[in-house]
């Protein structure tokens, strides 16, 4: 067994959503002054890698502290975008998913996590067409992840695909990295966040597990 760290390191000053807050994280306790170390964080649920539930949108939606592991782990399959000649997947690009059996989580490579930590991360990175985004809703599937800050551009006020994905009870993990170190298929996705009340989204520890 091997597991694949897919999750990017939350740091004091790393690149956010435009117009989040940006995490802190800070020393409180010194091992050599206290005797045990401990950190205070002040972060966004959105920050890093993480995942989206319906709540993000929905209010009627179960929220963080309502929805079981299963929500987050489960059979995942990795779909390799990275020579897509247009900024949006359209859904002929996704259409190998429909021949995967057992099939819970869809991960989109599209190689852009190359950018993190640069200006251009959040800018023209690819995103689901609105069609695409009911064809991966009709799949079946638990969640959908992706290695770009989200599936609707960054400008975008309705995040339709947000609402298709999530109004189907998918969870969108975003921001995810190293995709490529992982094979097409038959691996275990594992995307568990914390069980904030009312939590309607968390950064997450991303891990694929492969036999």
């Amino acid at each position: 067994m091997k597991t694949i760290d897919l999750s990017h390191v939350i740091r004091t000053g790393m690149p956010v959503y435009p117009g989040d807050e940006t995490p802190s994280l800070r020393r409180t306790h010194f091992i050599r002054k206290h005797g045990f170390a401990q950190t205070g964080l002040a972060l966004s649920t959105h920050v890093g890698t993480h995942v989206d539930t319906a709540a993000h949108l929905f209010t009627e939606a179960p929220t963080l502290d309502q929805l079981g592991p299963d929500n987050f782990t489960g059979w995942g399959a990795v779909l390799d975008l990275t020579s897509l000649a247009a900024p949006v997947i359209q859904q002929p690009d996704l259409a190998p998913l429909a021949d995967i059996d057992n099939l819970d989580f869809a991960l989109l490579r599209t190689g852009w996590d190359q950018h993190w930590q640069t200006d251009r991360y959040y800018r023209d990175f690819p995103t689901l067409s609105e069609t695409a985004a009911r064809f991966l809703a009709g799949l079946g599937l638990k969640g959908v992840g992706l290695d770009t800050p989200s599936p609707d551009p960054v400008d975008s006020a309705s995040l339709p695909t947000h609402q298709t994905l999530l109004n189907h009870g998918l969870v969108i993990v975003e921001n995810l990295t190293r995709l490529g170190g992982l094979p097409a298929e038959s691996f275990v996705f594992c995307c568990l966040p914390l069980r904030l009340l009312d939590g309607e989204a968390s950064p997450c520890r991303a891990v694929g597990i492969t036999f």
